[in-house]
């Protein structure tokens, strides 16, 4: 009697260990699933960060899109310049080559801070250099306050006179925003892009 007993309480104590574990690995599937929105290896993200918050919108792209591609646009434009000289219509930055083979992307992100209502210099002198033709481009421009949209129509246009279909522009708001506040605007974003295609 005290074999089955003892028996018994072994099996129910497997039992509820079984659930519990079952549980627990159902919850980690689900977390583990929750952190990408999709793999995809024909992604380039492209981005210009000169305070950090681009960065931070890049490197949440790249983490919700397994498999992307994220490569950082380097220039030696600072941000007085950016407002004033490179506003002119005759001037370019200068930007470090990316060393990407773009023939292997389809879909192109490009992450730029937003100057005085215009994209950076160095995300501007991307879209001027980079094969953009047949290409799907979308544009995550991130900045303090208000960005408006005869701004990023021009934007827009610049692009699409380059031969790519714009998916859309899309401001990320940093202003006294916490980098997790940051970090859920550009996932709301990602899955308004996802949900157009």
């Amino acid at each position: 009697m005290k074999k089955k007993i003892s028996f018994i309480i072994l099996l129910i104590i497997f039992m509820l260990s079984e659930s519990v574990f079952s549980d627990n690995a159902t919850q980690q599937l689900t977390q583990d699933n929750a952190t990408h929105f999709l793999t995809d290896n024909s992604t380039l993200i492209l981005y210009y960060s000169k305070t950090g918050k681009t960065k931070i919108v890049a490197e949440e792209l790249n983490s919700l899109i397994s498999g992307s591609k994220l490569v950082e646009v380097k220039s030696d434009a600072s941000i007085p310049a950016a407002i004033f000289w490179y506003k002119l219509p005759f001037t370019k930055a200068k930007i470090e080559p990316l060393g990407v083979n773009f023939e292997d992307y389809d879909q192109i992100f490009l992450c730029t801070p937003i100057y005085m209502q215009g994209i950076s210099p160095a995300i501007k002198a991307v879209i001027k250099d980079i094969p953009l033709k047949d290409k799907n481009a979308t544009v995550f421009a991130i900045c303090g306050g208000f960005y408006g949209s005869f701004m990023r129509w021009i934007v827009k246009n610049k692009i699409k006179s380059k031969g790519a279909e714009v998916e859309g522009i899309y401001v990320v708001k940093v202003g006294g925003k916490t980098n997790e506040e940051i970090e859920e605007q550009t996932a709301t974003h990602l899955k308004t892009v996802l949900n157009a295609e």
